[in-house]
């Protein structure tokens, strides 16, 4: 008992745990996959935050570039301004501004820094000149500075080209402000710690963001792999994940997320769902294991009871102790049940003495069979009490078997000939409920119809001895009734073993013959000879296959009398 009931609390705690590990992992794979889907939108939310903003900046760029080369006279008038001293510089703009737009360069720059403040320097190279033209926030006048210097920093260039020429009078560079975009990508609600990196052709790392979270060695690595143009690389050796899209021809932007990190932030969603479940688990058992404690100790009792009254101790009760209804109910039925037992035996036992054989006989005929059906019944009340609706059936069923068999009458009704085998079929589909279906049709003008007792079920048993196959999935058996003529023809259908034609033939000849001795079970050769006893000539029993793989039954006769009518002679059924 103690494995048995060891055995069904495993179960329930696999049960048990096979749901909380399907709901953890259901939500762990909800919470990983919201992750994700917000993780991806935020890299494309600031990829396109990051292209937008290079492609208005570059578009400024090249706008101030063309002004500055948008005519020859225009090239001509930076090419003076490079050359010349200022003060000639100047008297050369107004000169060549009579009669068109006045263009003084330090004019056109000041403008150009006063309507966009996050232009923090501009810088004017031309290729006859070793000076550069830098400009900034502070000195939006400029000056011109002798030494080159390397383009760096959050900065794009445009070439000055000679619309005439076609050829390249000079470069434009505009640094920008870098915390403008900062200050966009910051506002990006982003789960997982990223960074972004603008990287030019000429292998120059034009912007850089680096979340709050990113720690040091990762935002160098992400440096360094910009400098080397070799961000693309970084994505296909899976160290980091994100998205890398291309700017204009001259640009590309990445978005990056460590592997690891991102990793991390998953096992830290992950960790909070598992250790949830794990302590709802830990209550679930812990709750099962003090549910059935008490149960368990007076079901131990009452097995180590039975097990002495099965012995022999006869003298033994089951002890009705705790609060278990359903038990202490159980032990008032059994404890009822060996009193009775124990008052029979010694009948049994004062009749053997007196006369063995004949007393024994005797009280055979004497116990009373509603005894049987009432202990049965209260077994049946007991589980309804139970709450075991399936199991009182299950008794009722038997029951019901039971008190049929005992009838002694010699005909049935072909309606309680059907409710009996109904009750018989029932019981193996309570055995087998996913293995097994039945149908039974009969019209309701012929369930008063009057013929021997236990000659249907017989037919019906005869499948479930040699048809059935429970290691299926589809057993089904169906019996019809039905009128053909003047006859009555009654067809056990299933979809069992099959029979060869051979057998068929054997089988359908060996029912006809003449049953030599005593009979010896209750096969088909019996049950034609009581059909053809009771109806006469007219009984007709075949075996032959159907069409759903299995064998059909049939019995055809033709009735002599209806309930309430006075039966023909059974030994004169030709009359």
């Amino acid at each position: 008992m103690h494995a048995s009931f060891r055995r069904l609390v495993r179960i329930y705690i696999m049960i048990l745990a096979a749901c909380t590990v399907l709901v953890a992992g259901l939500a762990g794979f909800l919470q990983i996959r919201s992750f994700d889907h917000m993780l991806a939108q935020n890299q494309d939310l600031a990829v396109n935050r990051v292209g937008e903003t290079i492609e208005r900046y570059q578009n400024l760029t090249n706008d101030f570039a063309t002004q500055l080369a948008a005519t020859a006279d225009d090239l001509a008038n930076v090419d003076v301004f490079f050359h010349a001293s200022l003060a000639d510089y100047a008297t050369y703009a107004i000169d060549h501004s009579q009669g068109s737009q006045y263009f003084f360069l330090p004019n056109e720059v000041t403008t150009l820094l006063i309507r966009y403040p996050m232009i923090t320097k501009l810088r004017i190279q031309v290729p006859n000149s070793n000076e550069t033209y830098v400009v900034t926030q502070k000195e939006k006048g400029g000056s011109l500075v002798r030494e080159q210097q390397d383009i760096t920093g959050f900065t794009l260039t445009a070439p000055l080209i000679n619309s005439i020429t076609l050829k390249n009078a000079g470069t434009l560079s505009l640094t920008f402000d870098p915390d403008y975009l900062r200050r966009d990508l910051t506002k990006i609600p982003t789960p997982a710690p990223f960074q972004g990196a603008v990287g030019s052709r000429t292998n120059r790392m034009v912007f850089h963001y680096v979340d709050s979270q990113v720690i040091a060695s990762n935002e160098r690595k992400v440096a360094t792999t910009a400098t080397k143009g070799s961000l693309q690389e970084l994505l296909q050796s899976q160290a980091y994940q994100g998205r890398m899209e291309p700017l204009g021809t001259n640009n590309a932007v990445a978005v990056l997320v460590n592997s690891d990190a991102h990793r991390n932030q998953l096992w830290g969603l992950l960790a909070p769902i598992l250790t949830l479940a794990a302590v709802m688990l830990g209550i679930l058992i812990l709750s099962l294991f003090l549910t059935f404690r008490r149960y368990q100790t007076q079901l131990t009792a009452m097995i180590q009871k039975m097990h002495q009254i099965g012995k022999g101790q006869l003298g033994e009760r089951l002890a009705k102790t705790g609060n278990n209804d359903d038990l202490n109910v159980l032990a008032t039925g059994v404890n009822d049940m060996l009193t009775e037992i124990n008052q029979y035996v010694y009948q049994i036992y004062q009749l053997k003495i007196a006369q063995q054989d004949a007393n024994m006989k005797a009280l055979q005929a004497q116990i009373n069979p509603h005894f049987m059906y009432n202990t049965l019944e209260y077994i049946r009340m007991a589980a309804l009490d139970a709450g075991q609706r399936d199991l009182a059936q299950v008794v009722f069923s038997f029951a019901s078997l039971l008190r049929n068999n005992t009838d002694q009458g010699p005909t049935a009704t072909l309606g309680d000939e059907l409710r009996f085998i109904e009750k018989y079929i029932y019981l193996y589909q309570v055995r087998y409920p996913k293995q097994l279906a039945y149908q039974i049709r009969v019209p309701d003008d012929l369930q008063q119809l009057v013929m021997p007792k236990f000659t249907l079920q017989p037919l019906v048993e005869n499948y479930f001895v040699h048809g059935v196959n429970f290691a299926r999935q589809d057993n089904a058996i169906s019996i019809t009734a039905r009128h053909v003529g003047d006859h009555v023809e009654v067809a056990v259908i299933n979809n069992g073993q099959s029979l060869s034609e051979a057998e068929l033939l054997r089988v359908n000849q060996h029912i006809v013959q003449a049953i030599e001795g005593p009979p010896q079970s209750i096969g088909l050769q019996n049950v034609y000879a009581r059909l053809a006893q009771f109806f006469g000539d007219s009984v007709a029993l075949t075996l032959h296959r159907n069409a759903y793989g299995g064998i059909t039954t049939t019995v055809v006769f033709r009735p002599r009398y209806q309930k309430g009518e006075e039966p023909h002679d059974c030994h004169d059924p030709g009359r």
